[in-house]
């Protein structure tokens, strides 16, 4: 007995499940005793896939999905960038600047992990930081030499809340909601049909369905296949993978191996940290003498790809 393999629809990413539809809708008419068997709903699967398409195309359109995830990583990468200055002035040999980077570290650790918050809570807390860089911590900014890190702070956070609120303009229609709902009643459909077929592969005459399902499960088992792969999140690409700096090593004359903390951020949630061993693992190159080191953080488990990390090794 022959039987249509289980897909993984509710994984699949919005164009991925369109052309898996697609697929499907065209393989029915080319069996006629499939075809007659699920008439009435192969109809109202094929103006669901209508639907869908015309959604698809509107979401298209719109860049600002992938923009703001940009201004996002931006905002992010200042922050970062800015505690690392921070950190390196702790050891500063003027003992003011020192003490003044001490009260900045621990003005930007009362806001908590602000990498790690979502969209509108860090958007909150951005811009209280910013409030009190330019007021009464402007002189201990300006004597970490954090000026023009506040600067690009701002100007990040101005980008992100901008675009925000002409997506928000843009979206008075929804199309993303109405194409998750339409998403919804085609993949019921489909599974409606994918019962019907499979009832009627386990009677006697059940031949004329056999050479429809070898066609269908190995489509099936593609999409499937390449769903899989994709879900695992690609530290490669883009910025959604940042890795913090690391803090300036001491030269011992063996391998340093410091392990750094990554995070991984998708458009919407919260920053993830990633965990030694379980998320990423590491190797290290020229990371013996006194220069410029490298990590390379290699994705496990649910994350793939690499990236890459320098960090100073100086005899102190």
């Amino acid at each position: 007995m022959k039987k249509i393999q289980s897909i993984h629809l509710h994984v699949f990413r919005n164009d991925e499940h369109c052309e898996y539809h697609v697929v499907f809708g065209d393989l029915v008419p080319q069996f006629k005793t499939v075809e007659e068997l699920v008439a009435t709903l192969f109809l109202t699967h094929t103006n669901l896939l209508n639907r869908e398409k015309q959604l698809l195309n509107t979401m298209h359109k719109s860049d600002y999905t992938k923009l703001i995830a940009e201004a996002a990583h931006r905002v992010d990468h200042a922050i970062i960038g800015m505690r690392g200055v921070v950190e390196a002035t702790l050891h500063h040999f003027n003992p003011a600047t020192a003490e003044a980077a001490r009260s900045i570290l621990n003005r930007i650790d009362a806001f908590g992990h602000l990498t790690r918050k979502a969209y509108e809570e860090e958007t909150i807390d951005v811009n209280l930081l910013i409030e009190d860089f330019q007021g009464s911590y402007a002189a201990k900014v300006t004597l970490v030499g954090l000026t023009a890190w506040v600067t690009e702070l701002q100007a990040a956070e101005t980008e992100f809340e901008t675009l925000l609120g002409e997506r928000s303009v843009e979206s008075a229609h929804k199309p993303q909601e109405q194409f998750r709902d339409v998403r919804r009643e085609i993949d019921d459909v489909y599974n409606r049909m994918v019962d019907r077929i499979n009832a009627a592969a386990t009677l006697d005459d059940a031949g004329a369905y056999y050479e429809f399902v070898d066609q269908l499960n190995a489509q099936i088992t593609y999409f499937n296949n390449h769903a899989h792969q994709r879900a695992r999140k690609n530290l490669s690409a883009g910025e959604a993978c940042v890795i913090e700096p690391i803090d300036l090593q001491h030269y011992t004359g063996k391998a340093i191996t410091p392990v750094p903390a990554v995070h991984y951020r998708e458009e919407g949630k919260p920053t993830v940290e990633l965990v030694f061993g379980k998320d990423f693992t590491t190797t290290y190159r020229n990371n013996v003498n006194v220069g410029m080191a490298e990590i390379v953080v290699h994705g496990k488990g649910g994350y793939r790809g690499q990236k890459t990390v320098t960090f100073a090794i100086a005899r102190i």
